[in-house]
């Protein structure tokens, strides 16, 4: 039977059962779909049902603590798929001695305990790291005809979370003993940006700490992988390591670090990437102390304020750093209050970049000096973090963290590959 016999029999079945598709292709469109879903789960119950000693190995099998299962009989389990629920009976054995039960085709076809397909879980969790559990459950009824209940979503959404989450753990445990994770690329220059956002747990605002790695291939095409984690900084040193290990560091000629001037990205961060490292404070976190600077002594929007910044903006860019904090001591001692201590504390900033405000240089050898690319990732993690009276576990939020990063990063067919409801 071919595609076209098969579609004539959708229609007579539609037309046996006394209904009539309308010429508007919408509403026949709809009608044709929920008919071929109800037989799609149909055929996929018939397809179970044929399989007469589904999960049988035998009277016995071998059991984890040494001794056999024996078998008992068969058990039946209700599925929840993306063409509806169906039910089998698979075989079931279980250990006398240590009183440990498995299903075998359950564990070959990894379902692991939750009572839902692969296929199902993988399109929910996929809406469960985008937006809020409860549309998400909408969503997918809209989209698949299938329901889930909110609470459904998220248990499946931390569940599969976590095992991203271990992954991760995993990468970064290995900087202890320096086994350097296999690498995906290998670029002639990397670049590593760090930043930090905030999200609301169930204790108070926290920050986590986000990592892009990016980098372009010999056709120009930019590649970039990112990570979330809720770490101190010393921790998170490992995260960006292994990252970085990733996307090439072991290889790359160059490697350049961008962050918005905070001591703990250079104190922790910098180290564990090698002296070649180039370190570059963020240029558009520099102009936005300049310009906070220059509303506090001139005023907001004035001409005054622009002048003053723009001047000192064009030296930075030039690479005189030194002189624009001849000048801040210039404007320092000839302010008081509120004004004194906006220069003062600009000219420690500054001075903490050090090295890192070479703009001149840094332009000069083709670098980026703009730390965009992790900005963007902070932003996503606000985007699905950050509604309007959310709050977090800790394990709850990095779940979804980092099962989320498995999605920006274009690795959601690798991950579910693996089949991590089982895990």
């Amino acid at each position: 039977m071919d595609i076209t016999t098969a579609a004539q029999d959708v229609l007579q079945l539609i037309a046996a059962e006394g209904q009539s598709l309308p010429v508007d292709v919408n509403q026949a469109e709809k009608m044709i779909r929920d008919k071929v879903q109800q037989i799609g789960q149909a055929a996929l119950q018939l397809h179970l049902a044929q399989q007469k000693k589904l999960g049988y190995e035998g009277s016995s099998r071998a059991c984890e603590c040494g001794d056999n299962q024996k078998f008992v009989g068969y058990r039946s389990r209700t599925l929840a798929t993306l063409l509806g629920p169906v039910s089998y009976r698979r075989a079931y054995y279980r250990c006398g001695h240590c009183g440990r039960g498995c299903c075998p085709y359950d564990q070959e076809a990894k379902l692991g305990d939750c009572q839902v397909s692969l296929n199902l879980a993988r399109a929910a969790t996929l809406l469960g790291v985008n937006d809020p559990f409860s549309p998400s459950a909408q969503v997918l009824h809209e989209l698949t005809g299938v329901r889930l209940g909110e609470r459904t979503i998220q248990r499946l959404t931390h569940r599969a979370g976590k095992v991203a989450d271990a992954q991760e753990r995993g990468l970064a445990l290995s900087m202890a003993t320096w086994n350097v994770p296999a690498s995906l690329a290998q670029p002639k220059r990397l670049y590593v940006a760090v930043d930090a956002a905030f999200i609301h747990l169930q204790d108070g605002w926290h920050d986590v700490k986000c990592v892009t790695c990016w980098w372009e291939d010999e056709s120009g095409k930019v590649h970039r992988r990112g990570m979330t984690r809720r770490a101190d900084a010393e921790q998170f040193k490992a995260f960006v390591w292994a990252l970085a290990c990733q996307c090439g560091l072991e290889t790359a000629t160059e490697v350049v670090l961008l962050g918005d001037g905070a001591a703990w990205i250079w104190e922790h961060v910098a180290g564990v990437l090698g002296e070649k490292a180039i370190c570059i404070t963020d240029w558009y976190h520099v102009t936005e102390h300049l310009w906070s600077c220059a509303k506090t002594l001139w005023g907001e929007g004035t001409q005054e304020a622009r002048t003053w910044e723009q001047k000192l903006q064009d030296l930075l860019w030039e690479g005189r750093c030194n002189k624009v904090l001849k000048l801040l001591r210039q404007d320092h001692a000839a302010h008081r209050g509120g004004k004194r201590e906006a220069i003062e504390a600009l000219i420690t900033y500054l001075e903490n970049q050090g090295r890192r405000l070479q703009y001149d240089q840094f332009r000069s050898r083709g670098l980026d000096i703009g730390s965009g690319r992790v900005e963007a990732m902070c932003k996503q993690v606000g985007v699905r973090m950050k509604r309007n009276g959310m709050r977090w576990s800790e394990s709850g939020a990095q779940s979804v963290l980092s099962l989320r990063s498995a999605w920006l990063n274009d690795q959601w067919e690798e991950f579910w590959s693996q089949r991590p409801l089982a895990a």
